[in-house]
């Protein structure tokens, strides 16, 4: 996600990347949402994000994992906004895009999740749900037995989970155990992209929009109006490139091409402060 951030304001991005990207930002705006809507469980209950998890050489994915002193909450997140029509095994819209029912993947994800649970030896019951975060969204035909909560349901089921209990050892323990089996490292869909492709600058917090030379200690973007303290967009520039390019070293003459035009004296001081120097003169690069 943070690297098709940064990516999308730096490059121009296929129609197949474009749209990957603005479905991880869709996922992404309903994974917060949720947040927000579980917000009080959080002295309940342990809950668990974005794990990517493997059993038996299949992977799977989980939104959101809560985990109750008796039962764990499984959650397919899902952000979608507009009409849909319920289908078995699929959903279709009112322009009459079908998509897949997420309750297919809801099942497959139940299922290795339990698997896994038993391997570490854990019993608790597991319900599952996909959970519809938007509130502009609206599915008609559902069976009233269908394992989902719409907008109208999200509050009012996770509301009547207040335990007044705090996390066990037990649930602790658990909770580590799957965090210790995720892998964060999982290879995902990513555009290629080269060091000279990339526009240049520093990136304003706001909007994103990259500010192609920087002076003083405050300025404008031309986008948004609003004002960038120049250091610390520097300094946001200084890690965007660092997860790019991993494997190549930070150097003032790169970083100072890296933020667009401006004093490499100052790049030069915001990488002494930040960064630890090794080697010296050309050679010298920061970490």
């Amino acid at each position: 996600m943070n690297i098709y951030q940064i990516l999308f304001s730096r490059m121009y991005l296929s129609n197949d990347d474009y749209y990957y990207y603005l479905n991880l930002l869709k996922g992404f705006e309903g994974e917060m949402r949720f947040d927000e809507l579980i917000e009080k469980l959080k002295e309940y209950c342990l809950i668990l994000n974005d794990l990517q998890l493997e059993i038996r050489r299949s992977s799977f994915q989980i939104d959101a994992l809560l985990i109750f002193s008796g039962k764990i909450i499984l959650c397919e997140i899902k952000n979608y906004e507009g009409v849909h029509y319920w289908g078995k095994d699929k959903f279709t819209k009112q322009n009459g895009i079908a998509m897949e029912n997420p309750a297919l993947q809801l099942q497959k994800t139940r299922v290795r999740l339990e698997l896994l649970l038993l391997e570490l030896g854990c019993k608790m019951e597991v319900e599952a749900f996909v959970v519809y975060v938007n509130p502009q969204f609206t599915l008609l035909g559902a069976p009233a037995d269908e394992q989902l909560l719409l907008p109208t349901q999200i509050s009012g089921y996770f509301g009547n989970l207040h335990t007044g209990a705090k996390p066990t050892a037990e649930q602790i323990k658990l909770a580590d155990a799957l965090v210790k089996l995720h892998k964060p490292d999982y290879p995902s869909k990513m555009p290629e992209y080269r060091y000279d492709q990339l526009r240049k600058g520093i990136p304003c917090t706001a909007c994103g929009t990259l500010l192609e030379t920087f002076n003083g200690h405050r300025q404008s973007c031309a986008n948004c109006g609003k004002k960038v303290n120049v250091k610390n967009a520097i300094k946001t520039s200084i890690s965007d490139f660092r997860l790019l390019f991993p494997n190549e070293p930070v150097t003032s003459s790169r970083i100072t091409d890296w933020c667009g035009t401006g004093r490499r004296d100052r790049i030069f001081r915001i990488l002494r402060e930040e960064f630890v120097a090794k080697g010296s003169g050309k050679t010298r690069y920061y970490v």
